[in-house]
């Protein structure tokens, strides 16, 4: 009869070692593995016009009054660093910023402003290598520090030909290309 006492009490405690280690397992915690997340956004500057070509009727000679059709610029930026973002406008060769076969128009009779603001002619130099010397302008400088370093300006560009004291000019179609972009400093 001592033998079903001592198979009970050896198989309860099998039982109790059977519970007591699935208790050990409960609430075990494995290592903290960590991954690191890296995502990159790129810097942009952006430039666009509201048109791709500006018109001017009729030219008069001896004139300032020689006014293009308006052009709207957008600046766009998303940036990193920088103190400021500057707008230039400026021709290949500043000598010849209008062609008709062989008559010409020079960058210092082209003038340029911005949002109603006073003419100045092309004939600067280039600002951190945008532009060429004597056939650049600088159309704006904006700070930028780190609480605007996202932003964007539209700006309305105004382009004349200042005739002024310059030699008749030959009729037909004068044509130029202006070039316009923006750079971070």
């Amino acid at each position: 009869m001592q033998r079903p006492l001592y198979r009970a009490l050896a198989g309860a405690a099998a039982l109790v070692l059977a519970a007591g280690t699935v208790q050990a397992q409960v609430n075990q915690l494995s290592n903290t593995a960590t991954v690191t997340l890296n995502a990159t956004k790129a810097s942009t500057l952006t430039v666009t016009p509201s048109i791709g070509t500006a018109t001017l009727a009729s030219i008069t000679d001896n004139s300032n009054a020689n006014v293009f059709s308006a052009v709207s610029l957008q600046t766009d930026w998303n940036l990193t660093a920088g103190t400021s973002v500057r707008l230039m406008g400026w021709f290949t060769t500043p000598a010849s910023a209008l062609t008709n076969g062989s008559a010409v128009i020079p960058t210092a009779n082209v003038e340029g402003g911005i949002n109603g603001g006073g003419w100045s002619a092309f004939t600067g130099a280039a600002v951190g290598g945008v532009g060429v010397a004597g056939g650049s302008l600088q159309l704006f400088s904006q700070p930028v520090a780190a609480a605007n370093y996202f932003g964007t300006r539209s700006d309305a560009l105004n382009l004349r030909l200042n005739l002024v004291g310059y030699p008749t000019t030959t009729a037909g179609l004068y044509t130029g290309t202006l070039n316009v972009q923006a750079i971070v400093q």
